[in-house]
């Protein structure tokens, strides 16, 4: 090969992985911005004429391809002139803004309280689209008024918007029980009116007024396969970072009552942002929740989602450990796979129980441990928690540095009777590599004697460029993450990078994203996500 060919080559390779390194996503995917957004009176709280104007500056910035909008209430069709949209309307409260043609309206229900759009994307992909409004009982969010009402009357305010739930998604279910509709994805957004299970929950109960409760709610779509796409990006509770109720009148209770929920396997979420902030003054008093969407062309490979996470004993940033709130974290990651770093077995700190196997109960998964040393009465290592079965699992021997230690190797079968092997590490941390890189050498040998694909994953107290990582991710694809948010630790300040995701043999698997999650609280790490994709 000439020179010239030679440097056009490494231009291109560059550039493929310059751009996939910016975004945390592979190129050759669709991306879109959904938004839900109650507008408040049509926008016009603050004007006739500036309120409205001020929702299209939100949207507009917020780069939305397709709004679901409540309390449109004769501005909508204005709005989208002015965003240059297709508009669809269902009555005056709920409607559907799409820089998408709409190929046909899919609506169901009361006409105040539902609009859907099947929605065509390009490459002629389609999408089901809904918003909603869902009505609520009796006012809750005024402060006091949960300090004089016992949890079942709490709970009961959202009694209303439960049962129309049920019957507005029996009738989507119907809706779309046509064949021409299989294998569409669907998104349900809008103002539920009504708090998530996900949020009120026992671990996170002092953000509460120190009460958890079981919201009936959002357990309608979440039964039946739908995902918040706001806890999957922020898998840990935040009630002040999560709130979309409410950014006009603080003084009352804060809370998350307005969702986007999608089901559909080639949708993965991109990230999920609230907008309640305009440089004049923000025009509703439900602020805007943004959803991107990736969407992922279809392919016979497996699809794997893996989670690296360094859980400290489930010791939080607050002092306190509690196993229960790294379960919850963990449960919004819909992992296939998860790598555990810093696990308790029977040890005296953690209430002398199996974190690993414990954290597999709560989530269904199968677990295994590895052990690096006795301590206090029990183990600490490293686990493996796996969806599918454990066929066999081996601790590999490193070399000691400042505390003995091992990787975890299992051999994991998938849905589709293939076998692959997922390793899990963490390494020694010394301000000298040495006692790291031999460990890393140790490990290098096992992984070039396997003959099945493998995953390799861990909190590897290294960074990018080091001999370690340089060592182990050689010949492998590189789970890399967005340049811009790649840092796990610190959880509270993120610094440095330095838990990654590698899969071999390069050839077998594909890459289709990874990004670092939000989590400041449950551990001193981040926690980190790849989904690649097992080619046949």
């Amino acid at each position: 090969m000439g020179m010239l060919k030679k440097l056009l080559v490494c231009l291109i390779v560059f550039s493929c992985w310059s751009l996939i390194g910016k975004s945390g996503y592979a190129d050759d995917s669709l991306s879109f911005r959904t938004m839900t957004w109650n507008i408040w009176h049509g926008g016009r709280e603050d004007g006739e004429k500036i309120g409205p104007q001020r929702v299209v500056e939100v949207i507009r910035q917020s780069k939305a391809d397709i709004v679901a909008m409540q309390e449109t209430y004769g501005s909508g069709e204005w709005i989208s002139e002015q965003l240059g949209f297709h508009f669809h309307p269902r009555g005056t409260n709920v409607s559907i803004h799409s820089r998408y043609p709409v190929l046909e309206d899919i609506s169901v229900f009361e006409k105040f309280k539902c609009v859907g759009a099947l929605l065509e994307l390009p490459e002629g992909r389609k999408l089901a689209f809904y918003s909603i409004w869902l009505p609520y009982n009796k006012e809750i969010w005024i402060e006091g008024t949960r300090d004089v009402n016992d949890l079942d009357s709490i709970k009961s305010a959202c009694d209303a918007s439960r049962q129309d739930l049920q019957k507005m998604w029996a009738l989507i279910q119907q809706r779309l029980s046509d064949a021409k509709y299989a294998d569409i994805p669907i998104v349900i957004a809008g103002d539920f009116n009504s708090m998530s299970h996900l949020d009120y929950i026992k671990p996170f109960r002092n953000q509460f007024d120190g009460v958890a409760i079981d919201w009936p709610t959002s357990h309608i779509l979440s039964d039946v396969g739908f995902r918040d796409a706001w806890r999957e990006i922020h898998p840990e509770v935040n009630r002040k970072e999560d709130r979309t109720w409410t950014p006009r009148f603080p003084e009352q209770q804060q809370d998350r009552i307005d969702f986007i929920y999608y089901r559909g396997s080639r949708l993965e979420v991109r990230d999920a942002v609230v907008i309640d902030e305009h440089a004049q003054k923000f025009p509703s008093d439900h602020a805007a929740l943004v959803t991107e969407f990736s969407w992922c062309k279809p392919t016979s490979s497996q699809s794997l989602r893996l989670v690296s996470y360094n859980i400290k004993h489930g010791l939080g940033n607050d002092g306190r450990i509690d196993l229960e709130r790294t379960a919850a974290l963990l449960n919004n990651l819909h992992a296939d796979f998860i790598g555990l770093q810093e696990v308790d077995n029977k040890v005296r700190r953690s209430g002398m129980i199996d974190q690993a196997q414990t954290l597999g109960k709560s989530l269904g998964m199968n677990s295994a441990f590895g052990s690096f040393m006795d301590y206090q009465g029990g183990k600490y290592g490293l686990g493996i928690l796996s969806k599918y079965p454990i066929l066999a699992a081996n601790e590999i021997k490193l070399p000691t540095g400042n505390e003995p230690r091992v990787a975890l190797a299992c051999k994991v079968q998938l849905p589709d009777d293939r076998e692959i092997m997922v390793v899990n590490l963490h390494f020694d941390w010394v301000k000298d590599d040495n006692f790291r890189f031999q460990q890393a050498k140790a490990l290098a040998k096992y992984l070039d004697n396997l003959t099945l694909p493998y995953v390799l994953m861990g909190d590897f107290n290294d960074q990018p460029q080091s001999r370690t990582l340089d060592l182990l991710s050689k010949g492998t694809l590189s789970a890399v993450k967005p340049s811009q948010d790649r840092f796990t630790f610190s959880s509270t300040r993120p610094t440095i990078e330095i838990d990654f995701i590698f899969a071999a043999p390069r050839k077998a698997w594909q890459f289709r994203f990874s990004r670092v999650l939000n989590g400041k609280l449950t551990s001193d790490h981040r926690p980190i996500l790849a989904v690649l994709e097992l080619k046949p």
